[in-house]
């Protein structure tokens, strides 16, 4: 169909070969040599009107023959100067032979030609002569402006009143390959552009190249009747390239834009910021007007430092704003400690994260982890968005303001989407949100073009008219800038510096935990070896006094227990120090009375014993309470204990005195226990032991110097508080979980001797729970650590059916326990008869007042 009109279904712009079109414009003449020799190839119709040599006798002939030896020797000197740069060479000024006035040229090589370019120099060369004046005044003036928009608007305002045409217009492309007018200067008869949007096929893909190849083009004429180069080409030739040809012939398309815009001549420079075409200035003339050759120097050297201070500016804000995102960001981290992990520091702060870049949400997936503010693409959304960035081939920031192009019905009001890579890959990525904001779109005429013609005939036609045409976009967010991106990239850096730092610190930490493990192994294995030899002493001396194998076995065990206990309470202080008074209360409370507290008193500052000495002071407390016992003041009903501690000069003085008991008379040799005490206290102390035995009583002085002791806060004098139990076990049934053989069988005696008639043991919770089927114990006693498995469900059953038990441990504390459990009684290993009494008593109280026990015993 003839004429008609239609939606363009072909985009045939972008594949226009504007780059070859075999002529060139009328204002100029163009001659094309063979780069070795120079002699002519082609030269573009018009050259006669130029040298009188007419079109059919000139291929081949050498280029001094045609322009002369001199101009040829100044093209040639011009073309030198700039080989390095690629850039074109240029003479201002030439004089020809046989030809008035001058001409300015240009002589550059391209794709194995050389190109020669003469135009008239319509003013006599005047232009010229001023023109380096006019680039230092314009740069200086550009130079001044350290603002984005008053640089362009100062721009398009120095660029009209240097060349002089109608409108000058700087035009910005945008994400999209769209451009929009930011600054604009023009006639006052002049309908405005500023504002509006141009689409992207209004410079197809093949022109912006030409563009960053040649920084200014010029249109003189759109009417103009286009002039070829001769010879026509040879079948098999190769195209001539004018790719950096300044009379390159225009586009029959392109000037029918022009026309439609109502431009008969035009000009634009193009403005390449880092590399990359940022816009252009683009110079519109409503009659036909060239430009001369000197002006354009000068314009597209004011377009380069232009671009300069384009580039300069936004570099700057881009600076500003990730330096302000840094220092945000640093008052993020601020309070993220050392090893802390980071997957959730980095969820509790996605809302800060989103603010930084102007965002409604944010989300995180890290590690496998999923987090995510309330404005935020689904989890499976977010997947896509990665799937879309990993294949994209970057491990860049990726970024779109139209996510419903890229993933089909996304689900809420997002439509901007920023995925910034923790990782190598995108499998670690921060998302940032922007919700959909519904605009309307200003552009210069209606942005699309039709299709004119049918068959092979057919050809894309320009939009015909300009005026204002409003679009409403959906599904659009607010776009990302520059500066968003920048500051995602501040983001980026930050975060992978903050992985890296936690990453580290774990490292180390693991490090530092291994070197302690290993510290710890080797102190542990010196100190069992220290205790096995200790036990091994205690063990060898007290056999060589004991007189009956009871008597052996009774005071081995509380020997035993005794360095135990020590062992125990040193430990439970958490920093290896114990306190000295707990230690004697703990101590005297097993030998009080309920209905004689007063019998043993215990008075003295607070203070703290180091490991070494605590154990120390522990046996000899033992000795010294063991044979008043036996044979001292607590042998007797009515006989008293006074144990007195305080500081003589920086030393500790412990003061024994027993009173009320028997007589006393020194013995007729010294015991093991004596021997004990003097070579504890001055053999691995270095102090010293006093042992008096007055015939009223046995006094003693114990002197442990200032190295082991700290001094804590001091208390009033109290009684201890430790007290005997007087719980009976009489007739008890006792359920024993221990995984260890030996320690059950001990533990099983102990509980018969204190009076249990039935005590059945479990190596496990399987076997726990196979007993508590058909037997209901009165008490449980429980080990929590059974090798691969804890006494934990065991104690939840005991609990439920609300009968008493106790957690039986070898550690120091209640570490190991669940929280829940905190509050059940427990014994340490080795167990001693009064302590886990005590205990089964203190569990058994619990359960009657039907309220959670709290004691802990040794």
């Amino acid at each position: 169909m003839d004429n008609a009109r239609q939606p363009a279904t072909i985009d045939n712009c972008d594949r226009e070969p504007i780059h070859i079109p075999g002529s060139i414009q009328p204002h100029g003449v163009m001659l094309v040599c063979d780069p070795v020799t120079f002699e002519l190839r082609y030269a573009s119709r018009n050259l006669a009107g130029l040298t009188n040599i007419e079109s059919d006798s000139f291929p081949g002939m050498p280029l001094s023959d045609i322009l002369g030896p001199d101009a040829v020797h100044e093209l040639f000197n011009a073309a030198a100067k700039t080989h390095a740069t690629g850039a074109p060479g240029i003479v201002l000024k030439l004089r020809l032979p046989e030809r008035d006035g001058v001409f300015d040229a240009t002589i550059h090589t391209h794709a194995e030609r050389c190109f020669i370019e003469i135009e008239p120099c319509l003013d006599d060369g005047h232009s010229a002569e001023h023109a380096l004046d006019l680039t230092r005044q314009l740069i200086a003036r550009i130079g001044m402006e350290s603002d984005f928009e008053r640089l362009v608007k100062s721009g398009a305002r120095l660029v009209q009143a240097m060349l002089g045409y109608d409108r000058v217009m700087i035009y910005r492309f945008l994400h999209n390959g769209a451009g929009r007018v930011i600054a604009e200067a023009r006639l006052p008869h002049l309908n405005s552009f500023m504002g509006q949007h141009f689409p992207a096929s209004d410079i197809p893909a093949q022109a912006r190249r030409l563009y960053l190849d040649n920084p200014i083009r010029m249109i003189s004429d759109v009417d103009s009747v286009p002039v070829p180069l001769l010879p026509p080409l040879a079948e098999g030739a190769a195209p001539v390239d004018m790719s950096h040809a300044q009379l390159r012939s225009v586009s029959p398309v392109h000037c029918e834009y022009l026309r439609n815009m109502g431009v008969s001549a035009s000009l634009s420079i193009s403005l390449i910021v880092e590399g990359r075409l940022w816009g252009l200035i683009a110079c519109h003339h409503d009659t036909p007007r060239v430009t001369p050759l000197a002006l354009r120097i000068t314009a597209e050297l004011f377009g380069h430092f232009f671009a300069l201070q384009l580039g300069s500016i936004e570099r700057r804000s881009r600076m500003i704003a990730s330096t302000e995102a840094r220092s945000q960001l640093d008052a993020l981290i601020a309070d993220i400690g050392i090893g802390e992990p980071i997957v959730p520091a980095l969820a509790d702060r996605l809302p800060m994260l989103a603010r930084l870049v102007g965002c409604h949400g944010a989300a995180l997936w890290m590690d496998g982890v999923w987090a995510a503010t309330d404005t935020a693409l689904t989890q499976d959304a977010c997947r896509q968005v990665q799937e879309l960035a990993s294949d994209a081939g970057s491990r860049t920031i990726w970024h779109t303001q139209e996510i419903g192009a890229h993933i089909p019905d996304p689900v809420g009001t997002v439509a901007g989407v920023l995925a910034i890579p923790l990782s190598e890959t995108f499998d670690d990525t921060l998302f940032l949100f922007r919700n959909e904001e519904a605009h309307e779109i200003e552009w210069a005429g209606e942005p699309t073009k039709t299709v004119v013609g049918t068959g092979p005939e057919f050809r894309l036609s320009p939009r015909g008219s300009f005026e204002t045409w409003r679009q409403d976009v959906r599904g659009h967010s607010v776009p990302w800038h520059e500066t968003d991106l920048a500051i995602a990239e501040a983001i980026r850096s930050w975060l992978r510096d903050v992985i890296l730092r936690q990453t580290e610190a774990a490292a180390e930490e693991r490090a530092n935990a291994e070197q302690r493990r290993r510290i710890l192994n080797d102190e542990l294995n010196h100190r069992v070896k220290n205790v096995i030899a200790l036990v091994k002493s205690i063990a060898l001396q007290t056999a060589a006094n004991a007189e009956t194998v009871a008597q052996y076995s009774t005071s081995l065990e509380g020997r035993l227990q005794a360095l135990a206990t020590a062992h125990d309470q040193s430990l439970g202080q958490g920093d290896g120090v114990g306190s000295l008074a707990d230690l004697i209360e703990m101590e005297a409370g097993l030998y009080r009375s309920d209905d004689d507290t007063d019998r043993i008193v215990a008075e003295g500052p607070e203070l703290q014993l180091d490991d070494k000495a605590f154990s120390v002071v522990a046996m000899v407390l033992h000795e010294m309470m063991t044979n008043a016992v036996k044979y001292g003041a607590l042998s007797t009903p009515g006989g008293r204990l006074a144990i007195a501690w305080s500081h003589a000069g920086n030393d500790l003085v412990i003061d024994w005195r027993e009173s009320g008991g028997p007589a006393v008379s020194p013995p007729q040799h010294t015991g093991f226990g004596s021997r004990l005490i003097r070579s504890s206290l001055e053999y691995d102390l270095r102090g010293s032991a006093g042992i008096d035995y007055q015939p009223t009583g046995l006094v003693a002085r114990f002197v442990i110097p200032a190295r082991h002791v700290l001094t804590g806060p001091r208390s009033a004098p109290q009684p201890a508080r430790i007290r005997r139990s007087t719980g009976t076990l009489d007739g008890l049934s006792v359920l024993v979980v221990e995984d260890q053989g030996l320690i059950a069988m001990d533990a099983e005696d102990t509980l018969r001797r204190l009076g249990a008639s039935d005590v059945r043991l479990a190596a496990g919770v399987g076997e726990a729970m196979a007993l508590l089927e058909t037997f209901t114990p009165d008490v449980a006693v429980l080990d929590f650590n059974l090798g691969e498995e804890t006494s934990e469900q065991v104690a939840q059953v005991l609990t439920a059916r609300r009968l008493p038990f106790l957690f039986m441990t070898g550690y120091g504390d209640r570490v190991l326990l669940p929280e829940s459990m905190h509050h059940v009684p427990i014994v340490r290993k080795p167990i001693s008869p009064a302590t886990i009494a005590l205990q089964i008593s203190a569990a058994q109280a619990a359960v009657a007042r039907q309220t959670p026990a709290s004691g802990e015993e040794d």
